[in-house]
Formats: C-alpha cells, structure tokens, sequence
C-alpha cells in the first residue's frame, strides 16, 4: 500500500518547479515593480472610494434636510393660505353693513329731529 502511494506522489516531487528556473532576475525585478505599482495604484484607487462614500453620505443628508426643509415650506404655505382665508372671513365679519353707512345715520339723525320738532310743535298748538 505504501508502494502505491509512494509511486503516486513521485510525479509530484519529480516535476516541482525549482526556483528562479522560469524568469530571470531582470524579469523578476520588472514583475517586483509593477505589483508594487498596482499595490500603490490601489491604495489610491481605496482612498479615491472612500472619499466618494464620505462625499455621497453628505449629500445624501443634504438631500434629507433639503425634503424635510420643502416640507416645512409646504407646511408654511398651507398655513398662510389658512391664515389668508381667516382674514377674508373676519373682514367680511367686522366690515361696515349698508345700514351702518353714515351718510344714513345723518340723514337720519337730521329727520328725526325734525319730526321730534314738528310732533312738539303739533303738541303744543
């Protein structure tokens, strides 16, 4: 049994690969230099993605407060219509009937008068 693991793990130990065999120290410092390029393209590349997440989580609370702000401008608006609408019903509450014109109390007042004299002056004779 130990025989056929034996023979079944020998291609594996017969063609391992032995060090710098496939490149040559040149290729080996170029390959070095551009993994490090890329690690430190990256990083710029996470920081760049961080910065957009920080900057849609502000405007994203900016376009919360600027609803809850068009809400409250709807409110206000509403309320000044309400408050238009009092005013409308209070002037034509407190404003001045026909029968309270003045022109009609002094032409009034000067014919009651004048039938208050005419009736003492009937009295009298």
């Amino acid at each position: 049994m130990k025989i056929y693991i034996l023979i079944l793990l020998f291609p594996l130990f017969g063609y391992s690969q032995i060090p710098d065999t496939c490149f040559t120290p040149q290729e080996i410092h170029d390959i070095s230099e551009t993994l490090d390029s890329l690690f430190y393209i990256s990083d710029i590349n996470d920081k760049i993605i961080e910065e957009q997440d920080s900057l849609i989580l502000y405007l994203e609370r900016i376009i919360l407060l600027d609803s809850v702000e068009l809400q409250l401008q709807n409110m206000q608006i509403e309320l000044l219509n309400d408050n238009i609408d009092l005013y409308i019903q209070r002037e034509q509450i407190i404003s001045s009937k026909w029968y309270e014109h003045p022109a009609i109390w002094f032409i009034g007042g000067i014919g009651t008068t004048i039938l208050t004299g005419r009736l003492v002056v009937l009295l009298i004779n």
